[in-house]
């Protein structure tokens, strides 16, 4: 029996990172640990020596430092509440950038979302998070507290991490998806960092300008969201390039770029459970006006079976689903989520409230 969302989550407020860190210390350490096996078993000696080195020869740590420092504040008070070494858990946050910086292969069948600003309802912004099969049960749903003019977030993520993808009380959502075929680079900003840089914009427009001007470590594509508007931003280190879909109201992405692609193409066939995923979205929401269970429902499919939307620990190490979110934009009203702490087709979704930012 799947246990329940609340029962996953555990502690939320990340108010004083310090004591969010002793709150949920033997999940941050239970995380750390998995991350550090499976670079084990993917042929690295020695997990913490490599990591070192990592932030030694990039500079991914000035430019936390630099660009978001609050955050680097954080992720050292998170690591001393907890316990465990803050070059480490900063290393935790580089979930695209170590494999790339490894050259590693990366799998295509992870992360499949949406944004959707139909006339007559919600902007609706949603994702299924696909990490691998270690970082079950490390789940968390964060509320960020108002700091100054940065709104109060509601970020879900796994212990330890800033960010995996979330909505603020201005109303941004923030929703992203791997493009591995595209260059990453050896410095600039780690995505984890830009996503809860963006969430601490006030307005739409406000992240559209950071998301361009940010310097990014390694191409990601981020879904946007505000009332009554979603975009979409195919970002790399050497420029960001706005996909605009034939029918601006609908973006629906998965891990291949629908942009220009220069650069390194993906072997043969590596896109084509990328593809197949974005069809099987396409079938449910791509046309319409998809209810909330209409896109529960899309998030939660196995229509193909072989390359499903929500994928279950299976064969493979990467067959896993870590979370789902739901969020719907309203203008000058609280923002609604329903999130699911691991494969919602398994896991149920529990209804969360964020109160607008006055």
């Amino acid at each position: 029996m799947a246990a329940s969302p609340a029962a996953v989550f555990g502690p939320t407020d990340l108010d004083d990172p310090v004591a969010h860190g002793v709150a949920l210390a033997p999940r941050v350490a239970a995380h750390l640990d998995a991350w550090l096996r499976v670079l084990v078993a993917e042929g690295v000696a020695d997990p913490p020596a490599h990591l070192r080195a990592l932030l030694g020869a990039t500079g991914f740590r000035s430019a936390v430092e630099e660009l978001v420092p609050d955050l680097a504040e954080e992720v050292r008070g998170v690591a001393a509440g907890a316990g465990v070494d803050p070059d480490l858990l900063l290393a935790l946050q580089l979930i695209d950038e170590e494999p790339a910086h490894r050259a590693r292969a990366a799998a295509l069948a992870k992360c499949t979302g949406f944004g959707l600003a139909l006339p007559g309802g919600p902007t609706w912004i949603g994702q299924n998070m696909d990490l691998g099969a270690h970082t079950r049960g490390h789940q968390v749903l964060l509320r960020v507290a108002p700091r100054g003019d940065v709104p109060a977030a509601l970020v879900f993520s796994v212990a330890g991490v800033v960010a995996l993808m979330g909505v603020n009380a201005a109303g941004v959502g923030v929703c992203v998806n791997a493009v591995p075929q595209l260059p990453a680079a050896p410095d600039g900003l780690p995505v984890a960092f830009v996503i809860r840089r963006l969430l601490q914009a006030r307005t739409l427009a406000e992240a559209v300008r950071l998301v361009r001007d940010l310097p990014h470590a390694t191409s990601q594509h981020y879904l946007l969201a505000g009332p009554g508007e979603v975009r979409s931003f195919e970002a790399r280190p050497d420029g960001v390039a706005e996909h605009r879909p034939a029918d601006p109201s609908r973006v629906l992405h998965t891990n291949h770029p629908l942009g220009p692609v220069t650069g390194t193409p993906a072997p043969p066939g590596a896109e084509r459970d990328s593809r197949a995923r974005l069809d099987a979205l396409a079938a449910r929401v791509g046309t319409g006006s998809p209810s909330l269970a209409d896109l529960q429902g899309a998030l939660a499919s196995s229509d193909d079976p072989a390359h499903p939307v929500c994928r279950v620990r299976g064969a493979g190490p990467s067959d896993y689903t870590t979370g789902s979110m739901v969020s719907a934009l309203r203008p000058d009203a609280p923002v609604e989520s329903w999130v699911s702490p691991g494969p919602p087709s398994e896991v149920p979704y529990a209804h969360a409230v964020l109160a607008a930012s006055a």
